[in-house]
């Protein structure tokens, strides 16, 4: 298991150099940084002088093994825009996404657990196909348009709760729902499949034909092995929740890390754009990774199959 984990480790630094080599390729494709922060009247000489502050001058291996350096040291530069180490403004908002992201991945879980639960036990009734039905309205509806939604119903004519902004608690409600429905829609029929083939094991027919009470059937028996692929799953529905943001943050006016992105991304701020992206990339890394080492944990067949 320690073998596994220092793997896991080792993964985060090639992903790190990774994502710094894209972005080093994708900021040298956009076009030359110093002709985007002088005037576009600005003599050669202003426009040289530029690249002399930034080390564009240098030789472009020379810049890449900076940028490497910068990113194991979280030191990508001031923002064009602003003037203040980018990292620092990431840091500065990184917190704030995460209250949108935590929270709707907590809540999740329960609504998730309790109606796969109720639709694995009644897989061919009309409850459980409602309940299944209802979760593909819910996932068929765009997280963006249903924020839109909540914002005209309990902003607009309610007045309920801030349209946009961050700045109060009310401000959390309408992405954390929004964000919410999206993840209950996929996690619940998640869960729903993996209990059903949680049934259909051995271990659980033997346990029904000794008349074992059901609820200590799912909670004993059929729960503990499906439980390894829902919390794998955790990490594909935090990933996509994250990058969610990227569209739900600048759409209600919320300051986080991906309404900072798409700022960097408009102004053309390669030091905001690259700390976001690497900072944002990093966070869902280390968050797959420590899910999968917490399923490896939990399932004694995988921590058999990594000691072999």
């Amino acid at each position: 298991m320690i073998a596994y984990i220092v793997r896991r480790l080792l993964l985060v630094a090639l992903v790190a150099c990774g994502v710094t080599t894209l972005l080093f390729a994708l900021s040298r494709l956009a076009g030359d940084p110093a002709a985007l922060l002088v005037p576009p009247d600005a003599s050669d000489e202003v426009v040289a002088a530029t690249r002399e502050r930034l080390g564009l001058n240098e030789p472009v291996l020379v810049q890449y093994a900076q940028a490497l350096r910068g990113s194991f040291t979280l030191d990508f530069g001031d923002s064009f825009a602003f003037g203040v180490p980018a990292a620092q403004m990431v840091f500065e908002r990184i917190g704030a996404s995460l209250w949108l992201v935590v929270p709707s991945i907590l809540i999740a879980v329960l609504l998730s657990f309790g109606i796969g639960v109720v639709a694995a036990l009644r897989p061919g009734r009309p409850s459980g196909r409602l309940i299944m039905a209802g979760t593909f309205v819910m996932g068929s509806v765009p997280y963006f348009w249903l924020a839109l939604l909540l914002v005209m119903l309990f902003a607009v004519r309610l007045g309920w709760l801030p349209a946009t902004g961050s700045t109060r608690y009310a401000s959390l409600v309408i992405p954390v729902v929004a964000l919410t429905v999206t993840a209950v829609s996929t996690s619940a029929r998640m869960t729903r499949g993996q209990l059903l083939d949680s049934f259909a094991e051995g271990y659980v027919l033997t346990a029904r034909s000794k008349g074992v009470p059901p609820w200590r059937v799912l909670l004993g028996h059929a729960l503990p092995g499906a439980m390894p692929p829902m919390l794998a799953w955790l990490g594909i529905e935090f990933s996509f929740l994250f990058s969610a943001l990227l569209i739900l943050e600048p759409l209600l006016g919320y300051n986080g890390l991906g309404a900072l992105l798409i700022r960097g991304v408009t102004n053309q701020d390669f030091p905001l754009v690259q700390a976001s992206v690497f900072c944002m990339a990093m966070l869902i890394t280390l968050v797959n990774i420590g899910l999968d080492v917490i399923v490896r944990a939990v399932d004694p067949r995988l921590r058999t199959k990594v000691a072999t």
